[in-house]
């Protein structure tokens, strides 16, 4: 049996950029809890267009970084325009092996539902994936306020349940509701060792 050889001299840095402050307190809490090695600043999350998005990649891998971006994709779907820029985000980078785009359909929310449960039925928004969570986290709510406690982050943690909903993310890939977070975490995963 070979030992797999730890190349920790070339250890690249990962950053995580992103859309709201949901994904900033989220990637904030998970980074504690959990000791993941990433850079993730609150600048970079500041309710982010997909242009922002895209010039912040292009800074980040000009400084040799790697790059996860985590976004909702429910924005595309109101707007040829916004579904035209993620689109050509995605073809542009989806053989880079230095960026990781995470999008959400609806939101971040799908995301957190599968901590809890088993599905990839439509929601109509993200007020519809939202309602769908609070049957788990009752006070789940998107302010400032509630996001920078780590209960709701804990909870989703506790029995594994991080596990889970990764597996499903994948099994439901480019379904109705669907998440790519689940490759941050593969990745911020990895990064501990």
């Amino acid at each position: 049996m070979r030992k797999a050889r730890k190349n920790t001299a070339t250890r690249q840095v990962i950053h995580i950029v992103g859309e709201g402050l949901t994904e900033l307190f989220y990637f904030s809490h998970l980074k504690k809890i959990l000791g993941y090695r990433y850079s993730i600043s609150p600048r970079l999350f500041e309710n982010n267009s997909i242009e922002k998005i895209e010039k912040k990649i292009k800074e980040l891998l000009d400084e040799d970084v790697f790059v996860i971006c985590v976004f909702d994709a429910d924005v595309s779907r109101r707007s040829d325009a916004e579904n035209k820029k993620m689109l050509s985000l995605k073809k542009k980078y989806e053989n880079n092996p230095n960026v990781i785009l995470c999008d959400s359909l609806q939101s971040i929310e799908y995301w957190f539902l599968l901590h809890f449960e088993d599905t990839c039925r439509y929601f109509q928004d993200s007020a519809a994936t939202e309602r769908a969570l609070k049957q788990y986290l009752p006070t789940y709510d998107k302010t400032r306020k509630y996001l920078e406690k780590d209960k709701w982050v804990k909870e989703m943690l506790a029995d594994s349940k991080m596990d889970k909903a990764c597996e499903l993310a994948e099994k439901y890939k480019g379904r109705d509701s669907y998440s790519e977070i689940y490759k941050a975490i593969k990745k911020v995963s990895e990064s501990l060792y």
